[in-house]
């Protein structure tokens, strides 16, 4: 069994919706996030682990990683980190979800290169204001 599933069937890149592959190894978080990105036009796909979300990117080809940061086989730093190095989507946007409330996380996610940190658990305006800065950078999507 996979573990990355898609919400909704995939659209050609063309025109296809705001795509966001969220990986985190808590089902509850996974089902939580993916209701509230669903609320903001967002097409979700999601994945349990860092190993998975790097075997599929090169299929999935999301508009934003949105991973946790503590992730089981690859870390969200780790998987980040990797990405950067990888020609085609070294532009990829990435935000790891951290969950230790310091300043570590902050490090951590730059050192990796990622675009944000957003500290577990955030608010919805927090989570609305980082999918805007994100889509403002790709005009061509559909909301």
């Amino acid at each position: 069994m996979s573990g990355i599933s898609q919400t909704e069937p995939q659209c050609p890149t063309s025109n296809r919706s705001f795509r966001v592959l969220l990986a985190d190894s808590g089902h509850h978080v996974r089902e939580r996030l993916t209701g509230l990105l669903e609320q903001q036009s967002v097409e979700v796909l999601t994945a349990e682990d860092g190993f998975d979300v790097l075997c599929r990117l090169p299929e999935l080809r999301p508009d934003l990683l949105l991973i946790a940061s503590a992730l089981p086989r690859l870390s969200g730093t780790q998987v980040c980190a990797l990405v950067r190095q990888c020609p085609d989507f070294k532009h990829l946007t990435v935000i790891l979800m951290g969950d230790e409330h310091t300043v570590l996380d902050q490090v951590r996610a730059e050192v990796a290169g990622a675009d944000g940190c957003l500290q577990m658990p955030f608010r919805l305006v927090e989570l609305q204001d980082a999918l805007a800065q994100v889509r403002q950078r790709q005009p061509a999507l559909v909301p």
